[in-house]
């Protein structure tokens, strides 16, 4: 059985003592918790006219429009909830109407809120709040009835996969180090840097094809063993790497399905799909990516580096006719197809995924030009095609160069500039255009409301920036009380911070006894809630390990966000414009005289 020790909480009102918190859990969410300045929302009169449109060509009373905030107020209330159905806010209304009115028709008297009715009214009280359903793959899946306490406040979801982030994180021992890891799933941008040399073991052959006589001289000799266990150490970081991408490939295919199946529930229902829309497109261009330009690739060059590396082993023992032959197809052709193969495949997705990346910088140029939005979207792009386009060509001139390299020598000539490109793109995808991702709607963004997504947007690619002006306190750029264990929380909860900042909470021994977990358990729970019950004399060392866990790890998880984010906004523009053009053929078809 495993050692485990679980951070629990004892009461659900263990937070209706009377800490001086910043903030109740009662009172709303405003994004961002803290002082730091917050850009208005840009609009154009374009946003306008494709909510115009929107709206126009939508009859039911549960179409979400693109909402258009007029000024910093309405902005604030509209950011301070998740997205929701309209048809489930005016049954929540009625509903809470209808209470009310029952409350008064049977003469009972509703204290206002800073009434005095008895003890329990005058400190905050702990809201018990519903998790919000999401998809099973991401860990955080349950029914309607079931309860959390946490810090954020929560609504219903229908079936838009959209969650909030996880109050409590299981950890587990790590397989290195000693140290925990948290337990879970996500789609996470871990690429092996090795596999950026993949290509250099494709030139591990070179001994081999250039002096393929026999006997061989000496420095051959020992170019073809080094070639040939580079070729094979690297196929081994192939194989490690491969079972990375499956893991992220296993994770987007299962949210595809959901959203698949959401899709056809929502369209059998005569409901639109659009943000489903959004999220579908978003999702298949991730599939595709991992499983071939990661997955693929540690396949295919993997496999074509264990041949090159036997066949240049068998090129020592070249004066047997029949070892002769096989070392020649090994490091020749055999060995080199897969290589070739893989080239014409990603080349063809590179090629789809730059076509995509243009046209979400041309439907966000007509519809929000001249923004901070717009921009990050075009940055966004940019890097992309700048991978795409490098990427594509090179592996596709790699299977051609590798080929020729099985009877030409200056094949290898060629493979000089694609061995360059490959490091370089290995690179640029793990620093540029990569990104780990959770959830499908992070909270705080609506893929319905372009000002949400662009107000998210613009936050996520400013925060780097904040975290390093306050180097040694990142979190006071955020929170209006720092010293406020809630407040702290409550940010690190909402930025999805809370996996990192665990996992450096149980680094130090003191901290995990004073947190119940004795020793080394094999796997420790951790809630919020449990840290808001410790004495106040623990809560400055909490909050000091918040601030290392922000100042080591934010700068690039809100890199991350601010990627997905204008992936989504630029995703939801293009489908906005192919729905508008469906339209449009839909009109001039009924319009067209039918036959006499």
């Amino acid at each position: 059985m495993l050692n485990t020790a679980t951070v629990s909480v004892g009461s659900p009102h263990l937070m209706a003592s009377g800490r001086n918190d910043t903030a109740s859990i009662e009172e709303p969410r405003r994004d961002p918790p803290g002082p730091m300045d917050q850009p208005t929302t840009e609009q154009t009169a374009h946003v306008a006219a494709l909510n115009t449109t929107e709206a126009g060509d939508t009859a039911s009373k549960d179409r979400l429009p693109v909402a258009v905030v007029q000024n910093e107020s309405a902005q604030t209330n509209e950011r301070q909830r998740l997205p929701r159905d309209e048809l489930d806010e005016q049954r929540e209304r009625q509903e809470k109407q209808q209470s009310h009115q029952t409350s008064s028709h049977e003469g009972g008297h509703i204290p206002a809120v800073n009434e005095k009715s008895d003890a329990s009214v005058t400190a905050p009280k702990t809201v018990v709040l519903p998790r919000a359903c999401t998809l099973s793959s991401t860990g955080t899946t349950l029914s309607d009835a079931s309860y959390s306490i946490g810090l954020l406040p929560v609504f219903h979801s229908c079936d838009v996969p959209e969650s909030v982030p996880p109050d409590r994180v299981t950890l587990v021992r790590a397989e290195k180090g000693g140290g925990y890891a948290s337990k879970g799933t996500k789609l996470k941008n871990d690429l092996y840097r090795a596999v950026g040399l993949l290509e250099l073991a494709n030139a591990g052959d070179f001994a081999a094809n250039v002096w393929n006589k026999y006997p061989v001289p000496v420095y051959a000799i020992v170019f073809m063993v080094v070639g040939a266990t580079f070729a094979g150490i690297m196929s081994v970081f192939a194989m490690l790497d491969a079972r990375r991408a499956w893991r992220n490939v296993t994770f987007l295919r299962h949210q595809y399905r959901e959203l698949r199946e959401a899709r056809e529930r929502r369209a059998a229902k005569s409901r639109p799909t659009t943000d489903l829309d959004v999220l579908l497109s978003v999702v298949y261009r991730e599939i595709g990516t991992e499983g071939i330009n990661r997955w693929g690739l540690n396949l295919f060059m993997g496999a074509g580096a264990v041949l090159i590396a036997i066949g240049t082993y068998l090129a020592l023992g070249g004066q047997n006719d029949a070892i002769f032959l096989a070392s020649n197809l090994l490091s020749g052709y055999v060995g080199n197809s897969p290589i070739a193969l893989f080239g014409a495949f990603n080349t063809c997705w590179a090629y789809y995924i730059f076509c995509k990346a243009q046209g979400h910088i041309n439907a966000a140029s007509k519809a929000i030009p001249g923004t901070r939005a717009m921009a990050l979207i075009r940055r966004r792009s940019r890097n992309l095609q700048v991978y795409t386009a490098i990427n594509g060509t090179a592996t596709l001139v790699g299977g051609v160069g590798s080929m020729i390299t099985a009877t030409r020598w200056w094949g290898y000539v060629i493979l000089i500039p694609v061995i360059m490109s490959a490091i370089f793109c290995n690179h640029w995808w793990r620093t540029r255009a990569g990104y780990t991702r959770r959830d499908l709607v992070p909270y705080g963004m609506s893929v319905m409301k372009v000002d949400e997504l662009s107000t998210a947007l613009d936050f996520a690619a400013r925060a780097p920036k904040k975290i390093k002006e306050h180097k040694k306190t990142p979190i006071n750029a955020f929170v209006s009380d720092p010293t406020s264990l809630q407040a702290v929380l409550t940010f690190i909860q909402e930025y999805e911070l809370l996996e990192p900042f665990c996992e450096r909470l149980v680094k130090k021994e003191d901290v995990r006894r004073v947190l119940g977990c004795a020793g080394k358990p094999d796997e420790i729970k951790i809630e919020i809630s449990s840290l808001l019950d410790l004495p106040k004399d623990q809560h400055p060392a909490i909050i000091q390990v918040a601030q290392d866990t922000v100042r080591k790890v934010g700068p690039r998880h809100f890199q991350y966000r601010e990627r997905y984010a204008a992936e989504l906004l630029g995703t939801y523009f293009v489908v906005l414009k192919h729905e508008a053009k469906r339209r449009e053929k839909a009109r001039v078809a009924s319009e067209k005289p039918g036959p006499r």
